[in-house]
C-alpha cells in the first residue's frame, strides 16, 4: 500500500500507479527522487511498482533506501515483508512484519501479512494466533477474516472455514475472494456441485474471471465430464488470449488428454515446456512423453484396423520408433 505525497511528481507517479501504468508510474517516480533524493515516500512508491511489475529485487532496493531514510515507516516495511514473502523468502519477510509490529501494534497489514507467510511455511496454528490478535483489533475486517477461513481451511477444518468466508460474505455479497474460497472448500470436501455453485456466482459478478472458469473445468474433469471441462478451458483460453497461464495449459492438456485429442495435447505440453522452469518443466516432459506414447499407440490401433482380417493374409508388422528415440 501506497500512500499520498505532496510533490508535483510523485502525485502524477500515483495517478499512474493506480491505473495499472506501472512503467510510466517510475519514470514520474524517478523524476520525484530526483527532485528530491530524500523523498522516502517516492522510492517507497517506486518500489511498489516494480513489486506490482513482479521485479522484486528492484522493489526490495527501493524500499531499502526508503528505510534508510525513514527506517520507522511501517507502511514501507509492510511493503518489504509483502514483496520478500511474493519472493518466497518468508522468514525474512517476517522479521520485516515483526519490526512493523513492534513499531504499530495494530497493524493490520502486518498482521496479515505475517499469517500468510506462516501459511506458506505450513505454520498454520501460528498463523491463527497472529490472526487472533488481528481479529482483537478489527473482527469485521475482511482481509482478516478471509485470511483465518484459508487457514482453516488448510487444517482441514472446513465447516468452520466456510463459516469464516461466508461472515465476509454477509458484508460484502460480491466479494471474489469468499466465493473462491468457498467453492474451493467444498471442492476439498468432495461436493462438486456446490463448488461450481460458487464459481459460477463468481462468473454472474465477472464473467471474464479466469480461475473461475479453470476451477469449474478442474471440477467437471474430476467429475471424468471432460468435454465439458474443455469447454470451461477453451473460454478461459478465449479471455488470456496469447499469455500463459500455467494452471490454464496444465488442465488444457490433461483434458485433451483425456479426450484422446492427443496432437492438441502435445502442443500444449510444448508450450508448458518452452515457459517453464524446474519441477514443472519437468512435469511437462514427462507427459509429453507419456502423450507421445499414446499416440504412438491409436496410430498402431489405426493402421492394424485397416489390415485384412484374413488368416491366411500375411502379418503386418509396424516399426514405430521407441520412446527414446523422440527425445
Amino acid at each position: 500500500m501506497v500512500k499520498s505525497n505532496d510533490n508535483t511528481s510523485y502525485k502524477r507517479g500515483q495517478e499512474l500507479l493506480d491505473q495499472g501504468m506501472y512503467k510510466e508510474a517510475i519514470s514520474q517516480f524517478d523524476v520525484a527522487i530526483s527532485e528530491q533524493p530524500d523523498s522516502w515516500k517516492a522510492l517507497n512508491s517506486k518500489g511498489f511498482a516494480f513489486q506490482k511489475l513482479s521485479k522484486y529485487t528492484e522493489a526490495v532496493e527501493c524500499f531499502d533506501k526508503a528505510l534508510a531514510i525513514n527506517p520507522t515507516s511501517v507502511e514501507v516495511l509492510n511493503n518489504k515483508g509483502v514483496t520478500l514473502s511474493m519472493r518466497g523468502l518468508y522468514k525474512d519477510a517476517i522479521a520485516c512484519f515483526n519490526e512493523a509490529v513492534a513499531l504499530d501494534k495494530t497493524s493490520l497489514e502486518a498482521l496479515n501479512g505475517k499469517a500468510i507467510a506462516l501459511q506458506h511455511m505450513f505454520a498454520y496454528k501460528e498463523a491463527l494466533d497472529v490472526l487472533e490478535d488481528a481479529m482483537k483489533i478489527d473482527p469485521k475486517h475482511s482481509q482478516s477474516l478471509l485470511s483465518v477461513a484459508v487457514t482453516l481451511q488448510k487444517l482441514k477444518q472446513y465447516e468452520r472455514a466456510i463459516s469464516f468466508f461466508k461472515k465476509v460474505l454477509a458484508s460484502d455479497k460480491n466479494n471474489i475472494k469468499a466465493w473462491n474460497g468457498v467453492g474451493v472448500t467444498y471442492q476439498l470436501m468432495g461436493d462438486n456441485n456446490s463448488a461450481i455453485k460458487c464459481f459460477t456466482k463468481i462468473l454472474n459478478i465477472d464473467s471474464r474471471e479466469i480461475q473461475a472458469w479453470i476451477s469449474i473445468g478442474f471440477v467437471y474433469q474430476k467429475m471424468m465430464k471432460f468435454n465439458d471441462a474443455l469447454k470451461c478451458y477453451k473460454k478461459a483460453q478465449m479471455i488470456v488470449g496469447n499469455r500463459y497461464h500455467h494452471k490454464l495449459y496444465d488442465g488444457l492438456a490433461s483434458c485433451l488428454t483425456k479426450l484422446s485429442e492427443f496432437d492438441q495435447a502435445s502442443e500444449v505440453y510444448q508450450q508448458i515446456f518452452q515457459r517453464e522452469e524446474g519441477k514443472k518443466k519437468w512435469d511437462a516432459q514427462r507427459s509429453l512423453k507419456f502423450v507421445n506414447k499414446l499416440k504412438r499407440k491409436k496410430a498402431v490401433g489405426t493402421l492394424q484396423a485397416l489390415v485384412p482380417q484374413d488368416e491366411n493374409a500375411p502379418k503386418v508388422v509396424i516399426d514405430l520408433p521407441k520412446p527414446d528415440d523422440l527425445d
